[in-house]
């Protein structure tokens, strides 16, 4: 199968080397009868990068927690005489040096013959982006296979995440329309838009979904972003995505002693969001500090302690 996903390096003190499959790849592989989470062996696979086959033999490791699959490379202590694995750990971590960015990358997973038997490779292939690390193949101007299927997803992904989202804000506004109700307060709901309709905000630049206005006191009440996470109840730590913008939004808020929220809204299946019965709950997210954050994809881990329950069914 045509797989994509991150290289990134872990900062303790073994300096290791990851690739972690994205999740939608990682939600098909958990799917897949070939794994088994409690033998080892079912997930050992061996690790080519570009034109370099069968460099070494590892395992997948698929948390229990979270949908996540990830596969440790090497670590400095391992990574010398290992060919192209070698070329790109140096290129990717150099001595000395902070953490690097991650870097995309689009491969396979799949059964090959090799010393007269079959066996996992997961190979990978080429970067996602211009920068082409050693040891991986360049780009092509017209799209590999696993480039194409890279693409496709991505597009199935991204429509997705728009329909999922705009049902999260919907289901949001439902119960903000019903803690701040009318005449008192108004509810703004942006629909996708950057700016606010009432213009003392968009003069402010805060980039969030909903707006809650106090008309009593003609002055903002609250900044409401939503994100939306599908779980399984109890067995799924809270995660979600903020982009740079809105990081600085709430950044800009907090500075101005102004109320900047995120609300998660979790579900287990998307016609939950869309009102058939099911599982749906919203944890709002009063704070967030620096260190809960992934510097490369900010990324936000939020302690227990700052959220709290307001809504579930």
């Amino acid at each position: 199968m045509d797989i994509s996903g991150t290289l990134h390096l872990y900062s303790g003190e073994d300096r290791e080397l990851f690739f972690t499959f994205d999740d939608d790849v990682a939600k098909d592989l958990y799917a897949a009868p070939h794994f088994d989470l409690d033998d080892k062996e079912s997930r050992r696979a061996f690790i080519s990068i570009g034109s370099d086959r069968f460099i070494s033999r590892r395992t997948l490791s698929f948390s229990r927690k979270q949908s996540e699959i990830k596969v440790s490379l090497c670590k400095e202590t391992t990574k010398d005489n290992l060919g192209a694995l070698t070329l790109l750990y140096d290129w990717f971590a150099p001595s000395g040096k902070v953490r690097p960015k991650v870097v995309s990358v689009v491969g396979e997973l799949q059964r090959v013959r090799h010393n007269k038997g079959f066996v996992w490779e997961l190979a990978l292939e080429e970067p996602v982006g211009l920068v082409s690390p050693p040891g991986l193949k360049r780009r092509l101007k017209t799209p590999s296979k696993s480039r194409k299927a890279y693409l496709h997803r991505r597009e199935i992904h991204e429509r997705e995440l728009r329909i999922v989202g705009r049902l999260a804000e919907l289901r949001a506004l439902n119960v903000l329309e019903a803690r701040f109700p009318r005449p008192g307060f108004s509810c703004l709901w942006r629909d996708g838009y950057l700016d606010s309709e009432k213009e003392e905000i968009r003069e402010q630049g805060i980039i969030c979904d909903i707006d809650v206005w106090n008309n009593d006191m003609d002055t903002v009440g609250a900044f409401i972003e939503v994100k939306a996470q599908q779980v399984r109840f109890n067995k799924t730590k809270p995660l979600f995505y903020l982009t740079s913008s809105e990081w600085r939004s709430l950044q800009y808020a907090n500075r101005r002693r102004m109320s900047y929220r995120i609300w998660l809204v979790q579900y287990e299946d998307r016609k939950h969001l869309q009102g058939m019965r099911g599982a749906v709950r919203i944890l709002e997210c009063n704070r967030i500090e620096a260190k809960w954050i992934s510097p490369e994809v900010l990324i936000v881990l939020p302690d227990s302690r700052a959220l709290k329950t307001i809504h579930a069914i």
